[in-house]
């Protein structure tokens, strides 16, 4: 038991540097695997190491802390959340379906509403955790590549307003904006271009992100943005020879209108630009006006240098007259400078440094780029402990993700049973 203990720990050390390897994103683009997200929850959840270890060999008991494991990784890639529950198109973009088999979809509709759907699950731990055990069971082999994970609406109106910044819109289209007037001027398409750069849906090599827009609109899943319709259409506008800032607009306009969430862009930069006129009108330099603090000598002892100081008495004349003791003046109160924390660049001599835990996830920077297989040492297959059969991983690390239905994929083992098609 202690050397499989062992050998799940040097998987965990092995496996999580090469899947949470920076990508270089623009923006507030994120792009993460499956297996980071579930050290990442880990971390958020103050999992015990050896469990964490267990998870990364891919076995999910069903005990509370892995459900509500399972259901944090489902919110952090976004393919669950309170309101609707399962996002369907968040959670296939991390599996991929054996060539050839068409009864994928039938078995995890039939798994859902078996084990989900029919059942009064009491949390949303257990509902996220058999969800993922549907998909898990019944869809294909996981991806082990960092995928794109889209942004929730607060984020990107973040990016819509960062836009509005950095292309300095002028407070009279400002305006226009915030009333729901997005005209179509060579500022509008250019800020277009911006969002879509920004939050990861359009880069100038590649073009539109189409599978990235039906990820954006997970509530509609409308796999409209994936047809043969829709890409002819985009590709027809990159080729045509116009700017970038026109070519995101005009796609837009021409290829995406009515698709998914409707005036999804379009509403960001309305709220975006709400938002910029309100900063435009607060004032962040106002000068505060320090009250005058007059300090008598009967101040607090302790307030100044000057009250531990001894009171000298002035010497008494000898003709027995006396007279009114000398005034001292207060000594300016003195504050030392408090002893610094860091300096830049130069380790502080007064603070000793805290011990810096070890994170596997940044251990080792000189792996493979990010895009190109992982595990090269293990293979694609990881021991299941406890399990009949080896868990097969999948080697998808696409730049454009299409319907489950059209994957081009080599023969792969469905997890723990299926070999082939049913």
């Amino acid at each position: 038991m202690q050397r499989v203990e062992q050998l799940c720990l040097a998987i965990v050390a092995l496996v999580l540097p090469l899947t949470a390897q920076a990508n270089d994103v623009k923006g507030v683009i994120v792009e993460k695997s499956f297996l980071q997200s579930m050290q990442d929850c880990a971390e958020y959840l103050q999992v015990p190491r050896h469990r964490l270890a267990q998870y990364m060999a891919y076995e999910f008991p069903e005990d509370e802390d892995t459900k509500c494991l399972i259901y944090c990784v489902g919110v952090d890639l976004r393919w669950w959340n309170n309101t609707c529950g399962l996002h369907e198109p968040g959670i296939v973009n991390f599996f991929q379906p054996v060539q050839g088999d068409r009864q994928y979809e039938k078995r995890i509709n039939e798994c859902l509403e078996r084990n989900v759907r029919s059942l009064k699950l009491p949390n949303n731990c257990c509902q996220a955790y058999e969800t993922f055990q549907c998909y898990f069971r019944e869809f294909g082999n996981l991806v082990t590549c960092p995928q794109y994970v889209p942004l929730t609406k607060l984020q990107a109106t973040q990016a819509a307003l960062d836009c509005l910044n950095i292309l300095r819109i002028s407070a009279d289209l400002l305006k226009c904006y915030s009333e729901g007037n997005v005209r179509d001027v060579p500022e509008t398409r250019c800020l277009y271009q911006c969002i879509d750069l920004r939050t990861g849906l359009y880069t100038p090599e590649h073009g539109i992100y189409l599978s990235r827009f039906y990820l954006r609109d997970l509530e509609s899943n409308d796999l409209r943005y994936l047809s043969q319709e829709t890409k002819t259409c985009r590709d027809r506008i990159r080729h045509s020879g116009c700017n970038s800032c026109s070519e995101v607009y005009d796609t837009h306009q021409q290829c995406l209108d009515g698709l998914g969430v409707t005036g999804y862009t379009s509403g960001l930069i309305t709220e975006a630009a709400k938002i910029a006129l309100t900063n435009l009108d607060a004032s962040c330099c106002t000068e505060k006006v320090e009250p005058e603090v007059e300090i008598s000598a009967s101040s607090e002892e302790g307030y100044s240098y000057a009250s531990y100081q001894p009171v000298t008495e002035a010497p008494r004349k000898s003709s027995g007259s006396q007279t009114a003791a000398p005034v001292i003046p207060l000594v300016p109160s003195y504050n030392p400078p408090l002893k610094p924390c860091t300096r830049c660049r130069t380790p502080s001599a007064f603070v000793t440094p805290a011990t810096v835990p070890v994170d596997y996830r940044t251990g080792y920077r000189s792996g493979l780029p990010a895009g190109q297989e992982l595990l090269p040492t293990l293979g694609r297959t990881l021991p299941s402990f406890g399990y009949p059969k080896s868990v097969e991983l999948a080697s998808r690390c696409e730049q454009e993700i299409f319907p489950p239905s059209s994957f081009n994929t080599q023969s792969l083992s469905l997890p723990y049973r299926r070999t082939g098609v049913l």
